[in-house]
């Protein structure tokens, strides 16, 4: 079971209106609602009338910002990166992203990024939706600084899921995970990395694409421990100045993908 670190709650000016994004599929009720905040559009659809009415449905769009607002001020305080102008968000009613998303990927989702956050949605603004939100959210502040293909997904995924898991309070591997990863090196399961820099992991199944996870935010962790946060900083400003991860890991790290991974596999045996 997860805990989630709580945060300050802080105000927010917000705008309300009633709309039906285009090109999107029907929501829960056939109506989505929208609010604004200072970083981010929210529009929601999970039927949230059927617990608690109304109020309940304002308050569910109030709090979801806050879990937004507050993703985008420590990002930009922890590594200096925030998209321009708002960020898009859908939060759907289960049963709708389930029927609309599900054949997207190769395991189940919680959410995704394709230029704008896309969230399986809940009764409550529990761990699962702030930890979701705040991964999109990483795709999204990168996804700004360049396009989603340059990024290896490997950086991408990593650096998404070091933010999600720092921001349920949670630091590094657990005991399980590592046995995880030192098992599949052990036993020639190891993914390697150059095989992980494609723009993402949708097609892969479920139990590929959890190892996919693990490696890469192993990985990032590893090169947060060892170099810190201002390299890790420098490495996504080369990857989106020079559009090569090899160019980017030479002039932020002094190293090269095949010693990184070298470092991580000696680290986990």
């Amino acid at each position: 079971m997860r805990s989630i670190a709580c945060t300050a709650a802080f105000a927010l000016l917000f705008g309300f209106a009633a709309v039906a994004p285009r090109a999107r599929a029907a929501g829960a009720d056939g109506d989505w609602s929208s609010r604004r905040s200072s970083h981010f559009e929210l529009f929601q659809d999970v039927a949230i009338e059927r617990y608690s009415g109304r109020d309940g449905s304002r308050a569910f769009e109030r709090d979801l910002l806050e879990v937004l607002e507050s993703a985008h001020d420590r990002l930009r305080d922890a590594i200096g990166v925030e998209p321009r102008g708002r960020v898009r968000v859908f939060v759907y009613d289960p049963d709708v992203f389930d029927a609309s998303h599900s054949a997207r990927f190769g395991f189940r989702a919680a959410g995704f990024w394709d230029g704008a956050i896309h969230v399986r949605g809940g009764a409550q603004v529990d761990a699962r939706i702030v930890a979701t939100l705040a991964h999109e959210y990483l795709h999204a502040a990168l996804a700004s600084l360049a396009p989603a293909g340059i990024w290896p997904a490997w950086l991408n995924e990593g650096l998404a899921e070091h933010f999600e898991r720092e921001t349920l309070g949670i630091a590094g591997l657990h005991a399980q995970e590592r046995a995880e990863l030192a098992g599949a090196a052990a036993r020639g399961g190891w993914l390697p990395l150059a095989a992980l820099g494609g723009a993402s992991f949708a097609g892969l199944d479920e139990p590929t694409a959890r190892l996919a996870y693990l490696e890469s935010y192993a990985c990032v962790e590893r090169i947060l421990r060892e170099y810190g946060r201002d390299r890790v900083e420098r490495l996504i400003e080369e990857v989106a100045k020079t559009r090569s991860i090899e160019r980017a890991l030479q002039r932020a790290l002094r190293t090269d993908l095949a010693k990184l991974e070298a470092q991580l596999l000696a680290e986990l045996d």
